[in-house]
């Protein structure tokens, strides 16, 4: 997925580092969160991690096509990761008997 974008940028933009820092953006948004999920909260659990995985790393395959600064990425797709992520964990808590 990431090679495919690398050769759709190279295409656009023209500048390699600027491609691969904005291949980069895509996928650190969401493994950044991952992090801060485990790190920050107790509640957090694998099922919600990997559901905000997916919807950060969605924003930030969007927000590959709209204008905003690619320096941004990073700071939404984190923000939504680890809102949906802890959302998600909190509603998919496993039941302990």
């Amino acid at each position: 997925m990431l090679f495919a974008l690398a050769v759709i940028a190279l295409h656009t933009v023209g500048r390699v580092i600027e491609v691969g820092l904005q291949i980069a953006s895509v996928a650190y948004g969401a493994l950044l969160d991952v992090f801060l999920l485990a790190v920050l909260t107790k509640k957090a659990n694998q099922s919600g991690a990997i559901v905000g995985m997916l919807f950060g790393f969605g924003v930030e395959l969007y927000l590959w096509g709209t204008h905003v600064p690619w320096t941004w990425w990073v700071m939404m797709g984190t923000i939504v990761t680890f809102a949906v992520g802890y959302a998600a964990s909190l509603l998919m808590q496993e039941k302990s008997f």
